[in-house]
């Protein structure tokens, strides 16, 4: 495994942490030394809160991973009754380039740098009053954060794990230094997700909870493991592993599915409400460092608009989205007609906040019974579990059906939407992009998997500071 960092994306983190501001009661400034921050248990403590900042990007989870997902897979266009800002105009229709591409790579490689940090100096810090659980439980985030890094990455700039394990993948960096590794294959790239994640479960404390932490969904947990391990195995097609880890955070009891306006409320909830259904999420503040300061490139911002609003409208769902909705579901709720566009209220953001916060889900428990019943499908085995019943578990809380021949592909697409999954669904099972709803003059329709454009193009300023790194055929 590479245990160099990536050049010109990650040298700048070499020296100064950024803080999350708001994300604690007590701010974890850390604009200090390497050698002053990790010397201590205290400062790497530090360190570990804020390693959850930069997912609040507008170049992340709030912003262009979940937008560009859903106009690449046939959710989202831009509307035509509303003049928009002039953003997300290539991405529906995968016009991409080296110089126009995700901006996932750097800010993942900036938050494995720092969960780097974190992990290799464990052993060498000044652990004061910590005990040996305190420091597992800091390394346990670290893990997980550095999991969901290098995963998010592989599914972005590589082909998917089903397309072969020898396929190019993204670089795995363990240890943050200088240097100019090249890509690892998709295989190994997995293989460490799970190493991270197994290793982050098995040294957390069941009921880990960051003090002084706003948002205890915010932060990473048992379940929250768990949950992104049933993901990470359904990539993989490992289909008892997603599906006994799905079971595992089910059964766990600490998660409920909501139903009506609990369903509704939680997206702009302040924060995840307890024993609800979310296990994970971004913690919206405009305290955060990686908050853009006006909000206007955030989630609520650039899918909403009218009524009083202060957001652009550049993006809103398709109609064959919306028309997959029969009468009664309560996520019709979730759109709104201006002329014959549908906007997005799903990030209508936090009362009262204007420019408007919203927290993003990044796990939720109706995707560990989706999971599970794909896994079933698929041959996994649970007592007392079948595919159908965990779909309607999750549509019944939503006032729908499940057909009788029913596609689990489209119940995750109903459930899962603008949540950023369903480019990756339609690449790891490697299905073709065919839509209907759609205004743009290219790539309406696509092959499936490994058509090159399922693989984002690397970025060119990366690829400048490293040459080791390859690009991906077709750009």
């Amino acid at each position: 495994m590479k245990k160099t960092i990536i050049g010109l994306a990650l040298i700048a983190t070499a020296g100064t942490f950024t803080a999350c501001n708001g994300f604690l009661e007590e701010e974890p400034l850390m604009k200090q030394s390497n050698e002053l921050t990790f010397a201590t248990y205290e400062g790497l403590n530090q360190a570990g809160a804020a390693i959850y900042g930069m997912m609040q990007s507008d170049a992340w989870y709030d912003g262009q991973f979940v937008l560009q997902s859903e106009l690449r897979g046939g959710n989202a266009k831009n509307p035509l009754s509303i003049p928009g800002s002039g953003r997300y105009r290539q991405d529906a229709q995968w016009n991409y380039s080296e110089t126009n591409t995700s901006s996932l790579w750097t800010y993942g490689y900036y938050t494995i740098s720092w969960c780097n940090n974190i992990i290799n100096s464990l052993e060498t810090t000044d652990k004061g009053d910590a005990t040996a659980q305190d420091l597992n439980n800091l390394k346990a985030e670290a893990l997980f954060m550095r999991a969901l890094c290098h995963f998010e990455l592989v599914i972005t700039y590589a082909q998917p794990y089903k397309a072969g394990r020898d396929n190019l993948g993204v670089p795995v960096v363990l240890k943050t230094e200088n240097g100019q590794p090249s890509r690892n294959k998709v295989g190994e790239v997995y293989d460490q997700v799970v190493k991270d994640l197994l290793e982050a479960e098995s040294i957390i404390s069941d009921n880990f909870k960051r003090s002084g932490v706003d948002d205890n969904a915010a932060v990473a947990s048992k379940p929250a493991i768990q949950a992104l391990l049933s993901r990470v195995y359904l990539y993989m097609e490992n289909w008892q592993g997603a599906a006994d880890y799905a079971t595992k955070v089910i059964n766990s009891g600490k998660f409920a599915l909501a139903s009506g306006d609990d369903y509704l409320n939680m997206f702009s909830a302040a924060t995840a409400p307890e024993g609800g259904e979310i296990i994970f999420e971004v913690y919206g503040s405009k305290k955060n460092g990686f908050w853009d300061g006006s909000g206007w490139t955030h989630l609520a911002y650039i899918t909403s608009w009218g009524n009083g609003n202060d957001g652009s409208g550049d993006v809103c769902a398709t109609t064959d989205l919306v028309n997959l909705y029969e009468a009664g579901d309560i996520r019709l709720n979730l759109f709104a007609k201006n002329e014959n566009d549908n906007l997005i209220l799903k990030y209508k953001g936090k009362e009262g906040s204007v420019p408007r916060e919203t927290n993003v889900p990044i796990l939720r428990l109706s995707e560990m019974y989706l999971n599970r019943a794909e896994a079933i499908l698929n041959g996994a085995s649970v007592s007392g579990a079948s595919a159908r019943g965990d779909l309607e578990a999750v549509a019944s809380k939503r006032g729908a059906t499940v057909p009788g021949q029913f596609n689990v592909l489209e119940e995750r697409r109903k459930e899962l939407m603008f949540e950023g999954h369903i480019v990756y669904d339609l690449a790891r099972t490697m299905s073709p992009l065919n839509r209907t709803d759609f205004d743009g003059t290219m790539n309406q329709n696509l092959p499936a998997a490994p058509d090159y454009h399922w693989a984002m193009p690397i970025p060119k300023r990366e690829r400048d500071a490293n040459p080791n790194v390859e690009q991906n055929p077709g750009y």
